[in-house]
């Protein structure tokens, strides 16, 4: 075999050497990037399963702040509705404190004039009303006298008959009305020239009636009677009758008049 045989052959195993070489290189770097995407794939299921747990936490704490929001909202409003019942309570409270100096004042005196400016006082402090009348049975029994107004025209309602318009129906009664109330059946269709009446109390001394405390419109800022100004309205009516029958024979047993 001659030099150029030798050397052809020797660039051929050359060549075959690095091929071999380049392919086990080859296959080495193909098993190293088979391993590292194993690994990219361990580690990228790893954190799709740390993001789901991570958001199952999120979902659960989510669902704990809203909970905790819905008592917190819940709390809040029960402590509303106490605080409102406490006001209302106090309001009441303080009503019938109120009602009680308001009562000691009418049997603590013997004054006619005095008894009626209480009356009025009660009805616009307590019950929320500056127009009213105070109206007493004649001897008659046949008609009502108005003795003491406030806030209305006084000429229009100074003589009532007995089962005359609404104040004259619910006095010869003996019962009390009010707007809305679904009371008074007894006294006929609510259709009445006194479209502005609220309460109509009928005064009752022995079961019999001796006149009659009638409220006209509210003030402004009151929409309506509430559930303590009816019991207002009744002790007041129990209250009233007693102090101006007293204060009445009162005046006539000093002015000498006979009282029988």
């Amino acid at each position: 075999m001659n030099k150029g045989d030798e050397d052809q052959k020797g660039y051929v195993n050359r060549g075959r050497e690095n091929t071999k070489q380049f392919l086990e290189e080859l296959l080495s770097e193909n098993a190293n990037l088979r391993t590292l995407v194993s690994i990219l794939e361990d580690e990228t299921r790893s954190l799709r399963e740390q993001s789901l747990l991570q958001q199952l936490e999120i979902n659960h704490y989510r669902y704990k702040e809203d909970e905790l929001r819905q008592r917190l909202a819940d709390t809040e409003a029960a402590n509303r509705r106490l605080f409102e019942r406490y006001v209302e309570v106090e309001q009441q409270n303080n009503n019938l404190a109120n009602l009680y100096v308001a009562s000691y004042r009418l049997h603590g005196t013997l004054d006619r004039q005095e008894v009626l400016a209480v009356i009025q006082e009660i009805i616009i402090n307590l019950v929320g009303s500056e127009e009213m009348g105070i109206f007493e049975l004649n001897e008659e029994g046949s008609a009502l006298s108005l003795v003491a107004s406030f806030g209305i025209e006084p000429t229009y309602y100074q003589t009532i008959p007995l089962g005359s318009g609404l104040i004259g129906r619910v006095v010869s009664t003996g019962e009390t009305y009010v707007a809305g109330q679904g009371n008074g059946k007894n006294v006929g269709p609510d259709q009445t020239e006194e479209t502005d009446l609220t309460a109509c109390l009928s005064l009752k001394l022995g079961g019999k009636v001796t006149g009659a405390i009638v409220v006209f419109r509210l003030l402004q800022q009151k929409t309506g009677l509430e559930p303590v100004d009816y019991e207002l309205l009744h002790l007041l009516a129990q209250e009233a009758a007693t102090a101006l029958y007293s204060t009445g024979l009162h005046a006539k047993l000093s002015m000498g008049t006979d009282v029988l």
